[in-house]
């Protein structure tokens, strides 16, 4: 085969490896957006104040968040939105003591 055809196969192979590159990278994208579309959608409903709204959000949100085309830095983030969410009394200041204790219910026990 003379250099010339192998140059034109090279060039060839090198195009077509971008081409696929190229597609693969698009595909991922679209599909992290389409991901982050449904995990907002999620998210709006999981507010709801409607109990029947709000379950179907947290479990489309719990199936979404799984899925293979959220990057790790991503699943973090949902996981500690699901976190704060879930437990927000771990997250929030405990509230001041006044010092008052007129309101104590409490009784000493004379003994």
């Amino acid at each position: 085969m003379p250099a010339q055809a192998w140059i034109t196969l090279i060039v060839g192979l090198i195009a077509v490896v971008g081409v696929v590159g190229t597609v693969s990278q698009r595909t991922r994208a679209d599909n992290r957006s389409q991901s982050w579309q449904r995990i907002t959608w999620c998210l709006e409903r999981t507010v709801s104040e409607n109990d029947d709204e709000a379950a179907l959000g947290w479990k489309v949100f719990g199936t979404v968040a799984t899925t293979p085309f959220i990057a790790r830095s991503d699943r973090d983030t949902l996981q500690a939105i699901a976190d704060l969410t879930v437990k927000p009394q771990d997250y929030l200041a405990e509230p001041a003591e006044t010092g008052d204790n007129e309101n104590d219910t409490e009784t000493e026990n004379p003994r």
